[in-house]
């Protein structure tokens, strides 16, 4: 059966002021109507049943996400005690799959990710279980580069493996680190990269042998947090608290997916995009005839291919191009459209000024 694990941590610094530490960006509707969440479980629903999705992210934002998904059991909502990495946060979904289905296959995605269109997505996802189907074998989406990247990690695609219902599937060479503009250039002609977007397709329990042979320790925090399950007296979250302070902050591409043998990348035909700045969200959202994208009550003279968000206030400009303007109950940033990745530099200059209540 498929488990749906949806990693929904985060800290709110590359949308900043609009994403939060407690209201990060895949808790706001920044692409539609609805959350960043809300849409990824929407992408799942009606393949998988509610009591089949699991999250996990921080305790901070548990109330939010269960008001969010109200169709979600409680329970199926997690909340870290404090930030480890995704190793962790996916050996611990891991072993709570173990427990309600041994012969269980997670399908680990990300909260605040967009992807159209949803039926290619499944293709995908269906090939990448097939390829799993009874052993321990490890997959994972690879995302066909439209363009050369330097904000996303690569995999190298080795020997073809299979095809399924004509989804092609590799051996996986080895996953590169994000690149400089020259080396994504040679990674984008030579068509054997494909940007590493994160979703990985593995039985649970397969994921659990390759804890227990690269990340030890982990596997043994994980097999505690599961005997805490059933256990009664001490408390599941006095125990999962306890088991984080032993635990190494790690990525799961570090610690078992550039060491693990047995691996395949499945070859993703849909559009992806992780929204990594507010420059991010041009590919998703309408224009006006300007080329302006505008969720606010604004009033423009000569305001070409600007980004304007915010309530409460009109906004009023003259004579920009390529401008953010983003407006917030407590803050405004105002910054040039191809400097929108520095917002998180900005997060860490509040930090370092202590100004935690704009965080």
């Amino acid at each position: 059966m498929l488990h749906i694990v949806i990693m929904a941590g985060g800290l709110g610094q590359r949308l900043w002021p609009m994403s939060r530490r407690k209201r990060p960006k895949q808790l706001l509707p920044l692409i539609t109507e609805n959350s960043l969440l809300q849409d990824t479980v929407a992408r799942v629903r009606g393949n998988v049943k509610p009591s089949e999705i699991l999250v996990v992210t921080n305790k901070a934002q548990v109330d939010e996400i269960r008001k969010q998904l109200p169709d979600v059991p409680p329970e199926n909502i997690v909340g870290e005690p404090v930030g480890r990495g995704s190793a962790a946060a996916i050996a611990l979904a891991a072993v709570m799959i173990e427990e309600k289905d041994p012969q269980g296959v997670m399908v680990i995605l990300s909260a605040d990710h967009v992807i159209s269109p949803a039926d290619r997505f499944w293709k995908a996802i269906r090939a990448a279980a097939k390829t799993v189907e009874g052993n321990d074998t490890l997959a994972t989406l690879g995302i066909v580069p439209e363009h050369p990247a330097t904000g996303f990690g690569y995999i190298h695609r080795g020997e073809l493996f299979a095809e399924s219902d004509g989804t092609a599937v590799y051996n996986v060479k080895r996953f590169v680190e994000k690149p400089d503009m020259s080396v994504a250039t040679e990674y984008f002609r030579s068509g054997e990269y494909y940007w590493n977007a994160g979703i990985f397709i593995w039985h649970a329990s397969a994921i659990m042998k390759w804890f227990q042979r690269l990340m030890p320790d982990l596997h043994h925090a994980a097999r505690e947090m599961q005997k805490a399950f059933k256990a009664k007296g001490k408390s599941l979250d006095k125990v999962i608290a306890e088991q984080y302070n032993t635990i190494n902050s790690q990525t799961i591409d570090y610690g078992i997916m550039e060491k693990a043998k047995n691996i395949r990348v499945v070859e993703a035909a849909f559009q992806w995009d992780d929204v990594g700045s507010w420059q991010g969200i041009e590919k998703w959202r309408d224009r006006d005839p300007y080329g302006n994208i505008v969720n606010a009550e604004h009033v423009g003279i000569e305001t070409r291919n600007c980004i304007i968000i915010g309530k409460g206030q009109l906004i009023a400009t003259i004579g920009l191009d390529d401008i953010v303007i983003i407006r917030t109950d407590d803050a405004i940033l105002v910054c040039q459209k191809e400097r929108s990745q520095e917002v998180r530099d900005m997060v860490n200059m509040l930090k370092e000024k202590k100004m935690e209540k704009y965080l």
